[in-house]
């Protein structure tokens, strides 16, 4: 058996480091990197389209049951593929790339402001006033009062309303959009809820203080 010369087995490896640094030079070029930078640009709208939709889900009183699901649905797709993705970079070309780090940052933002009821309490203030139009002027109704229903636009601010009735302490507002089986909304209440509320539209009621004299409040109707 003939011994490999040691000049053939280093023109070899020369052949094919040269090889490989031609086609990292091709697939790092110029139209390569804008292929990558817009295909991660797209990739990261995709991203942010997907924890606005998880966002605003929870921006009701209750929450909108269809696009919290579609939207956690997505947001597990897309988790997938950035995780495939990284790993793909990170193997075929040996370096941990800064832009990893969005798709992660923005998902730990989505929770951090889902977890701080962020949506909700952001959305209210932006449409607070349409509501709050709505009651100015009018008298409170006092303890043991009767529940009656009054007329509403269907549109205060962004939200639908299908509901409104004066009730002891004052005014109850329901949401369209509910949560889930249960009914939702938004109440005036300046002395704060009391166990009369415990009837009419709402079976036992719980109350969110958003602020002053308002609450959202979740329960089932009637």
């Amino acid at each position: 058996m003939h011994a490999l010369d040691p000049s053939l087995i280093e023109a070899q490896d020369v052949a094919m480091s040269d090889t490989a640094t031609s086609d990292d030079a091709a697939l790092d070029g110029p139209g390569w990197r804008l292929i990558w930078a817009l295909w991660i640009c797209a990739f990261h709208l995709v991203v942010v389209a997907v924890a606005g939709g998880l966002l605003w889900s929870l921006s009701y009183p209750g929450y909108h049951s269809l696009l919290l699901a579609a939207s956690g649905f997505a947001s597990v797709v897309v988790a997938c593929c950035w995780l495939g993705l990284a790993l793909y970079v990170a193997s075929t070309t040996g370096r941990w790339r800064r832009w990893f780090l969005i798709g992660p940052v923005i998902g730990v933002l989505t929770l951090v402001l889902l977890g701080t009821g962020v949506p909700l309490k952001m959305r209210w203030a932006a449409n607070r006033d349409a509501f709050a139009a709505v009651v100015a002027g009018h008298p409170i109704p006092p303890p043991g009062s009767e529940w009656q229903d009054f007329t509403v636009p269907r549109w205060l601010g962004s939200y639908i309303i299908v509901g409104a009735s004066w009730v002891p302490g004052g005014a109850v507002f329901r949401e369209d959009q509910g949560d889930f089986f249960d009914s939702a909304g938004f109440a005036y209440l300046p002395g704060g809820p009391t166990g009369e509320l415990n009837t009419g539209w709402l079976v036992r009621p719980s109350f969110q203080h958003l602020g002053g004299g308002w609450y959202s409040w979740t329960g089932n109707s009637s």
